[in-house]
Parts: structure tokens; C-alpha cells; sequence
């Protein structure tokens, strides 16, 4: 079924575990850069309407990977002092029976968020930018035998903060929040994003999160209306590589 980021969003974004230093990343003067491929176990609940046709969304980690084509998840960062650049995508394939009975509901569905980071204090961040998704979607109706299906992008401005734990060490802890849409593309969409992790080396770091993103993106009326009101949310676990 559609699913998102964090994605992101997924998103939504939404989008993989900030593994960023404990230590005070502002007193760096060079550029520090980290890459996670991560790994997403979502669950999904809401609605979907395509071409005016609703199907509910009730989707476990267990019903997801059952049905899953394919999938890729990557995180991005560059620092320098107190400012960073953040990039979080995650494109899945998926398919999965609906809440009618013979009902299916596909999706090929990608995001990507873009977001500029300022530390103000050594434990506090916050954050701007975007969030693109791109959702093919379709329903497949047995009685009678038809396939609806629509195609659409959208893009969603995000602000947010970012809360670290400071110090040094090896153990990794933060909490990010953001809000984004405001109409201007979904009509609201909110991220929750626990992070932790820890250091093995100054390279290296396993990190776990665990993603809520909410997300309702509506657009036309009558046989063109396509509704995306979906929670998506579970854990995160990647490796963080710093250079």
C-alpha cells in the first residue's frame, strides 16, 4: 500500500537516524560527512482515496515486507561548525490486500527531504527545508474488474528543531521534531524521531530509531480526488560510516 518518509516520509520523510557526534560539532572549522544505509520496519494506518475510490490502511511491518517489490534507504549529512546539510531518501514498491475483500492497493513511492541544520546550543538545533514525494498509486477492485490509478508529486516545506545530548563519549542520543505542509502541499504533516546509538570507533556507529510520521495530502474533488491520510511509523536500525 502507499507508504511513506521519512520517510519520508518515510518522509516522509522522513528521514534516516541523525547520527550526528555527541561531541560539539559547532568547534569543527573542516567538513565532517556521514552516510547510513538504514534498514525500516514500518507499520501503516489511515486512507487512501484515488480517483474518488477510499480503501483503509492497516498495515504491519509483518504485511509490508510480504508484499514489498523493493526498497532503499539512505542518510546523508555534511557539517562544518555549526551548520549542517542534511539529505534522507527512501524509494519502496509495495502491494498489498485492502480492506475489501479481494481489494488491492499498490504503490510505487519515493522521498526525499532536504533540510539545513544551525546549532544555537550544544544540545539544541533547529532546522529548514523540504520534504518531495512521489506516489504512483493504483487500486485494484475485483467486483467489477477494475484498476483506478493516479500518479502525483508534491513538496512540503519542513521546520523543526533537533534535541542532542551533549558531551563526549561513544553513546549517541537525540530527538528531532518537525512540522511541514501547512497547504502548501500536504494540508499537515508532523515527524517524531527518537535516535540512538553508539561509537565503536570515530568512523563507525550502529544506530537505532524509531519514526512516527503523519501525513494528509488532499487534492481535487468527485472521480479526480486522491486523499493520502496515513500514518506511517516503527523502528530504524543503520550504519553510520564518518568521515
Amino acid at each position: 500500500m502507499n507508504r511513506f518518509i521519512t520517510v519520508g516520509l518515510i518522509a516522509v520523510l522522513s528521514v534516516a537516524a541523525p547520527p550526528a557526534s555527541a561531541q560539539d560539532a559547532g568547534s569543527s572549522d573542516r567538513w565532517e560527512f556521514t552516510v547510513v544505509p538504514y534498514f525500516l520496519a514500518p507499520s501503516m494506518n489511515g486512507e487512501q482515496t484515488v480517483r474518488g475510490r477510499t480503501v483503509g490502511v492497516d498495515a504491519g511491518p509483518s504485511d509490508i515486507f510480504d508484499k514489498l517489490q523493493f526498497g532503499a534507504m539512505l542518510y546523508l549529512e555534511a557539517r562544518k561548525g555549526p551548520w549542517a546539510i542534511e539529505a534522507d531518501g527512501l524509494y519502496m514498491d509495495l502491494a498489498q490486500s485492502a480492506d475489501r475483500t479481494g481489494t488491492e492497493a499498490r504503490a510505487k513511492q519515493g522521498a526525499v527531504e532536504l533540510v539545513v541544520l544551525r546549532r544555537l546550543a550544544p544540545a539544541v538545533e533547529v532546522l529548514v527545508g523540504g520534504r518531495l514525494n512521489v506516489l504512483d498509486a493504483s487500486i485494484e477492485f475485483p467486483l467489477p474488474d477494475i484498476t483506478v490509478g493516479t500518479n502525483k508529486t508534491w513538496v512540503d516545506p519542513v521546520l523543526g528543531v533537533r534535541l542532542q545530548l551533549p558531551g563526549e563519549g561513544p553513546w549517541i542520543a537525540s530527538l528531532r521534531a518537525d512540522i511541514g505542509g501547512f497547504g502548501l502541499g500536504s494540508d499537515l504533516a508532523w515527524q517524531l524521531y527518537p535516535t540512538v546509538g553508539y561509537g565503536f570507533t570515530d568512523w563507525f556507529a550502529l544506530v537505532a530509531a524509531y519514526r512516527v510520521l503523519d501525513m494528509k495530502y488532499e487534492t481535487g474533488t468527485g472521480n479526480e480526488q486522491f486523499v493520502y491520510d496515513v500514518t506511517t511509523f516503527g523502528p530504524e536500525l543503520g550504519l553510520a560510516f564518518r568521515f
